[in-house]
């Protein structure tokens, strides 16, 4: 497009070099024309000649003239295009500066944006470690592991706690004022003895029973402390259910403090946890994980709690582990044992253990067996997303003295007997809507595993010859709570089964535990005293073996207060109780049966 210019004048000088012989035509002719006229003709001809040339010389001149104007007029249109291209190129290049401005500002801002970004990442990670370590020495103090307002249950959730140097202490119990009133005497306190229901026409089945005390009253104290990865302490419960040599009821009501709970604890961020020292037993069915102090104990008033609970409150060791993010737990204890024996008709040619020795500070009024190993129990829980579930089995070692010659008044021959026992638990507990409803069922089967209910049966009777024999035990229990507003209400239902054992020996007479042969006839007979004051006649004829004893209770809470100063409630329980005997001669099979019924008045330390 630049070449274009000089091309046209190109054009412009060829046109005018081709006019000149035209010019010069003519100069000649009118110079020929005024010398001679004889060329006259040819002159004309000639004229006429050069006329046309001219005519095609304009008519060329014309059409390079209409060229040389298309030619302007397409330069002209070039100069448009190529201004505008001019212009677009200069506005493309204004734009693409203040583009690049402010891409540049926006990438000032975005690295300013990612420097405080990157800080406040580092200020909040620094937080967040803060708040970590403030959080694991607060979490070692305030366990807030579920906590579905289950009342007055005692799996007490932590209250706020006092620190003394890197520990924190957690004080805590409840004093309480209570009543039972029972329909028949079992001569005891506010806990029941189950085994011990006197038959309805009995002495003590005549007499209605009534107790005002306030000896459940309880002292709990827990301490822990974090240490590297690991959270170690220990918790301490005790309450004045223990009568000591001198307690009565006649003026101070002076009963002796007990231990409930002592024990020490071990647990890292790993889940792995060692507990050692008394505390309820391994069986016990728990609400949370296998946490000590979260265990789903009845909201009775009655300290002995309700046949069908799976418990004893004992020496322990175990040692257990959270799995797969806290789905699964699992575990394994060592617990102290003791064989509870029954039966009768037993000749004595044979020795389970002995009185307690005031010596080795044991009570010399309560009979304790001589045992040769720890119980063993192993357990498994699960906590899939809804509801706690526990399987768990447990192995006994029991073991007694026999003496074949007895009769003879001879220990020649005598040996230990040794015998394996155990059993297999089961239970559930299923919270609905947060904890306002709970449901539970646990169970409890196997031999010799009797005193882990609270029925108090027997779990072990002897063959004729003086070798044990496990009774077959069954503990059960459903449990149904509910938590509206200021109120707990549960319903328990549930009993204790001991197993027959029945033998005869060499000479013809029964032995065992609930034998066909055993005479129940005079269980539903009053007796005159055995002594007086204090001895009321028991049932003659009467071999008093318990089958089973299958109890209900209802009862409440009502919450007068519960906040930062505490708990201030009051509460109800009703309990049906049936102790039911094995079948004896010509199928007697009598039945005990005792209504009671509980008050208490109680304040929570918070």
């Amino acid at each position: 497009m630049k070449h274009r210019p000089n091309k046209l004048k190109t054009l412009i000088f060829a046109s005018c070099v081709a006019s000149m012989p035209l010019a010069g035509t003519l100069a000649y002719a009118q110079s020929n024309t005024s010398t001679t006229m004889a060329h006259k003709k040819h002159a004309t001809r000639k004229a006429s000649s050069i006329e046309t040339q001219i005519q095609q010389m304009q008519q060329e001149f014309q059409q390079q003239q209409e060229q040389i104007d298309q030619l302007k007029q397409q330069l002209k249109t070039r100069e448009q295009q190529l201004q505008q291209a001019q212009d677009a190129a200069q506005q493309a290049q204004q734009a693409a500066q203040q583009a690049q401005s402010q891409a540049k500002a926006q990438a000032q801002a975005a690295q300013q944006a990612t420097t405080q970004n990157t800080q406040a990442y580092t200020n909040l990670q620094q937080a967040v470690q803060n708040v970590q370590a403030d959080t694991a020495q607060v979490k070692a103090a305030i366990t807030t592991v579920r906590q579905n307002d289950e009342g007055m249950r005692e799996n007490y959730a932590h209250p706020i706690a006092m620190k003394y140097r890197d520990v924190y202490i957690t004080p805590g119990g409840f004093l309480a004022a209570e009543t039972v009133d029972r329909q028949r005497a079992t001569g005891g306190g506010l806990n029941t003895p189950f085994n011990s229901i006197p038959f309805n026409n009995s002495a003590l089945g005549k007499q209605n029973e009534f107790v005002a005390t306030g000896r459940q009253s309880r002292i709990t104290l827990l301490a822990e402390g974090r240490y590297d990865t690991a959270t170690i302490g220990g918790y301490y419960e005790a309450d004045f259910l223990s009568a000591g040599t001198t307690s009565n009821n006649n003026e101070s009501n002076s009963y002796t403090l007990r231990q409930r709970q002592m024990w020490a604890r071990y647990q890292n961020v790993n889940g792995l946890t060692v507990v050692g020292g008394q505390m309820w037993s391994f069986l016990t069915l728990d609400t949370v994980g296998m946490e000590n102090r979260y265990e789903a104990i009845p909201l009775t008033i009655d300290p002995q709690y309700v046949p069908g609970f799976i418990w004893t409150r004992q020496y322990g060791f175990r040692v257990y582990k959270n799995l797969f993010d806290k789905k699964m737990f699992a575990g394994v204890a060592l617990e102290n044992p003791q064989t509870t024996f029954g039966g009768q008709g037993f000749s004595n040619n044979f020795v389970l253990g002995t009185a307690g020795n005031p010596g080795g500070l044991l009570n010399p009024a309560t009979n304790y067996s001589i045992n040769m190993a720890p119980d063993v129990i192993a357990k498994v829980s699960f906590e899939p997303g809804f509801g706690h579930y526990e399987i768990a089995g447990i192995a006994t070692f029991l073991r007694d003295r026999v003496y074949p010659d007895a009769s003879t008044k001879s220990a020649t021959g005598a040996y230990n007997d040794k015998k394996v026992a155990g059993g297999i638990d089961a239970a559930a507990w299923l919270p609905f809507h947060k904890g306002l409803y709970n449901f539970g069922l646990r169970g409890l089967y196997g031999q010799s595993v009797g005193r882990y209910g609270a029925g108090g049966l027997p779990d072990s009777t002897v063959h004729p010859d003086g070798t044990l024999a496990p009774l077959h035990n069954t503990v059960a229990l459903f449990s149904a709570e509910i938590h509206p507003g200021k109120w707990d209400l549960y319903e328990y239902y549930g009993g204790d089964y001991a197993g027959r054992a029945a033998y005869v020996n060499a000479a013809g007479q029964p032995v065992g535990y609930g034998s066909y042969a055993f005479s129940n006839s005079g269980c539903e007979t009053e007796t005159v005293p055995s002594s007086s004051p204090y001895g009321p006649g028991g049932p003659a004829n009467c071999a008093n073996d318990t089958r089973a004893i299958v109890n209900e209770t209802v009862g409440f809470w009502y919450n007068f207060y519960r906040g930062s100063k505490g708990k201030l409630v009051y509460g109800m329980q009703y309990n049906n109780a049936q102790r039911k005997i094995w079948s004896g001669i010509g199928g007697l099979q009598p039945k005990a049966t005792d209504n009671m019924f509980w008050t208490s008045f109680r304040y929570y330390i918070p």
